[in-house]
Parts: C-alpha cells; structure tokens; sequence
C-alpha cells in the first residue's frame, strides 16, 4: 500500500511540473489569453467528452432502428 501512495504522489507531482511548465511555455510563445483558453477548452473537451460520445451513440443507435423498421 505505502508504494502505490509513493507512485501516486510522484504522478502527481509529475503532472503539477508539467502542467506549471506548460503553461509558462503557452505563455511565453503565444501570450496568456490563447494558453488560458486552450485549457478551458482542454477541461471542457475532458469533461463534456464523454457524455457527448454517450449522446451521438444513442442517436445513431435510434437512426439504425428508425431505418430498420421503415423497410
């Protein structure tokens, strides 16, 4: 158990440097405003994500039943 808390606190520590690196990189080659809005988009892109594959799932699912029952 104490070594995967070790693994998880060095992912974490991990994704803090590259997260904290990445912004300052966005920063320095594009300006502050594009490289806030690329990761709004990327939380965004990360959160609604699954739920719109959900919804385009079920609607193509009721297109093919749609189809099928109309022949």
């Amino acid at each position: 158990m104490m070594q995967r808390d070790e693994q998880q606190a060095l992912a974490v520590a991990i994704g803090l440097l590259l997260l904290v690196g990445g912004v300052l990189v966005g920063d320095a080659t594009v300006g502050p405003w594009p490289t806030f809005a690329a990761g709004v988009a990327l939380v965004l892109v990360h959160y609604l994500g699954p739920a719109v594959a959900r919804e385009l799932t079920v609607r193509r699912f009721a297109r093919q039943i749609r189809r099928h029952h109309n022949l």
